[in-house]
This record gives C-alpha cells, sequence and structure tokens, in this order.
C-alpha cells in the first residue's frame, strides 16, 4: 500500500477545546450539514453569524474538537425574553432529554459518515490514522454543566453513552456556583453533591472541565484529587478581569497536572474594553498573543491550547479580525514560537486526551 500524501497545511492536526456543535442544532435550528457559507445565507443575520459547520471543520483540518453536550438553558437565570423557549430547562428530567438529544445527533452524525466519537485512546489513535487520509472531525463529548445528571449514582450511564469530560456548572447548578461571562460574582463553590459527583468521576476516570465553576469550587475540586484536570475554554485573567477566567495560581495548578487551558476566541473575552467600545480592533497578532504568551509564562507552553467556543453565544462580527470560521484557527499558531506551534494547534490537547481516555 503506498504512504497517504499529506497536504503540508494537514500535517500537524489541530485540536479546538470547545465547540457547542449539538446545542447549536437541537436548541438553536441549525444545520451544521451546511457550509457556513450557506448557513449565513439561509439565516442572512447581521448578528451572531455563523462560523462553524462539519464542512469547514474538515476544510480547516480541525481533526478533533471537544463537542459539548449541555441541559440547554436554566429558565430561572435567563429570564422571560430569551429565545427561542424550546431552548431552555427547568427540571432535571428536561436537562437530561436535551443531553441526550445531542448525544443522539452526534451518534446519527457519526452513522452517516460525518465524524467519529471518540471514547477511548485506542479510538483516538485510530481516528488520527483514518483522519490524515479522509478529514473527517473526530469528536471528544464533553458535558458543559452536569445539571443532566440526575443523581450522582447516574454518572456511569453517561460514562456508557460516550461522555468522558464533565464541567460541573454552567450558570449555577446542583453540583456548585457558576460563573457565566457577564458574571462578576467570586462567592460560592461546591455543593455536597458536587463533591460527591468529583470523587465518582475521579473512581470511574473521567476529566474535569474547569470551566464556569468559581475559584473556589475549583480549589475545592483540586482537594478531591480528580488526575485529569483541563479548562476547555478560559482566558488568562490578567488580562480579563472577570471571575469567567484564570487567576495565575489556576493556570499553574492545571499545567502541573499534567491540564491544558484552551484559549477562547470571543472578542470580549480577550479584551475587556470592547464591551463598552465595539469599535476597538480584536486581532489574534495582538489580542490573542497577549493571552497565549501570559498563560504560556505561568505554565509552560504544553498548558496551551485553543478552546476557540466559536458560535458559543456569539458569532464572527465578535471575534478576531483574521477569524472568519473555524477553518481559520490555524492563524492561532502565527503568534507562537515554531517550536512550540505544534503543541498549541494540537498536539497539547492531544498528549492530554491520550492521558485523560481510558
Amino acid at each position: 500500500m503506498r504512504p497517504v500524501k499529506v497536504e503540508a497545511r494537514f500535517r500537524v492536526p489541530v485540536v479546538d477545546g470547545h465547540l457547542d456543535l449539538a446545542e447549536n442544532v437541537t436548541l438553536f435550528g441549525r444545520d451544521l450539514t451546511k457550509s457556513v457559507a450557506e448557513i449565513r445565507s439561509a439565516e442572512r443575520r447581521s448578528a451572531a453569524q455563523a462560523t462553524v459547520s462539519l464542512p469547514e471543520l474538515e476544510r480547516g483540518g480541525i481533526a478533533v474538537a471537544i463537542a459539548t453536550v449541555t441541559a440547554g438553558f436554566l429558565e430561572a437565570d435567563v429570564g422571560p425574553d430569551f429565545r427561542p423557549r424550546s431552548a431552555l430547562y427547568s427540571t432535571p428530567e428536561e436537562a437530561e432529554a436535551n443531553a441526550l438529544e445531542q448525544i443522539g445527533l452526534y451518534r446519527s452524525w457519526e452513522s452517516e459518515g460525518r465524524v467519529r466519537v471518540i471514547a477511548s485512546a485506542g479510538d483516538l489513535e485510530r481516528h488520527l490514522d483514518l483522519w490524515r487520509a479522509d478529514r473527517r472531525p473526530g469528536l471528544v463529548l464533553l458535558m458543559e454543566g452536569a445539571d443532566p445528571i440526575i443523581r450522582v449514582d447516574d454518572l456511569v450511564d453517561w460514562w456508557v453513552r460516550g461522555v468522558r469530560i464533565i464541567g460541573l456548572t454552567f450558570g449555577d447548578t446542583r453540583y456548585g456556583s457558576g460563573v457565566t461571562g457577564s458574571a462578576v460574582r467570586e462567592e460560592g463553590g461546591l455543593t455536597e453533591d458536587g463533591i460527591a459527583l468529583l470523587a465518582s468521576m475521579a473512581e470511574l476516570g473521567f476529566a474535569w472541565d474547569v470551566s464556569h465553576l468559581t475559584e473556589q469550587g475549583i480549589w475545592q475540586g483540586f482537594e478531591v484529587g480528580v488526575r485529569r484536570v483541563c479548562a476547555s475554554h478560559a482566558n488568562a485573567r490578567a488580562f480579563a478581569a472577570s471571575p469567567r477566567h484564570l487567576r495565575d495560581p489556576v493556570i499553574r495548578a492545571i499545567a502541573d497536572r499534567g491540564g491544558v487551558v484552551g484559549v477562547v476566541l470571543y472578542n470580549g473575552f480577550l479584551d475587556r474594553s470592547w464591551l463598552t467600545d465595539r469599535s476597538i480592533t480584536i486581532t489574534v497578532d495582538a489580542a490573542v498573543r497577549r493571552h497565549i504568551d501570559h498563560i504560556a509564562g505561568i505554565g509552560g507552553w504544553a498548558c496551551v491550547g485553543i478552546g476557540s467556543d466559536l458560535d458559543g453565544g456569539f458569532g464572527r462580527e465578535e471575534s478576531p479580525e483574521e477569524i472568519d470560521t473555524v477553518a481559520d484557527l490555524r492563524t492561532v499558531g502565527s503568534v507562537v514560537p515554531a517550536e512550540a506551534r505544534p503543541g498549541v494547534l494540537g498536539e497539547n490537547w492531544l498528549r492530554f486526551l491520550r492521558f485523560a481516555l481510558p
């Protein structure tokens, strides 16, 4: 058999540590099997313009995406004006149903040959071998906000369904106090159920995503002793003064545990001044570089990755100037030293996944 000829731009696999793929379909009705151009043409939006689709992941050489499974949005958190109302939940059972629908979508994509769902280290290696020839993206499932887990004892069922990473909070959940992008709260941590859930996660082999958890909760979680820890999508609080982002000691603690911090490509998380003056130009070259350099300076280059969160509540017009679609993630490599570039683009996440997956 002849060796597969790999285009130069695909020799380094890109990994995105955080994409809300299924949520955009099941809760918001977007068809991610179409190209981004087709989605934009159909939606005709001036705000929240699409940047992500399955063809775009393939075009950009995104080998692996850590893809979310969510409960939707808690009705008490978002208020009566939130649309669509079908994206809301108010009971644990509704949260569970939303998450199961999203897993069902990922499995249907897999059966159609659009993606490969990765549940083990062996799956990952087989996928990467195949990806070099077919460019089909692989998905590792991350539950963002643990409200779909009705009881701690249900955790094993989610393992069987293929979830491998869990973040306990988005907003507040029964497991802990959450911090969203607009929040200014500092107080609150894990509940008794949250501590029990983390202990069970450690026993079963889940990885823990600290994103959206208060700092108090993060430190409580470290004491539980979960070995596999990451921040799928969070920036440096040194340049984004919000509890949603990570102080230097937390970055260092994640790095010390072999984890990765995925840098978010949302303008408001890269430069807080943009939130009050949207005429400010946000670029990968300046704003993303600043966060990446800082995180690397605290934890080393091995702990830096991409966690773009593109289309995670924001769109093209709220992303750095160089990012038109998810296919442009390789531009992040332009602000990284050459020797660290493969790691930041994907190999750091792959190393973490080889350690974290069973």
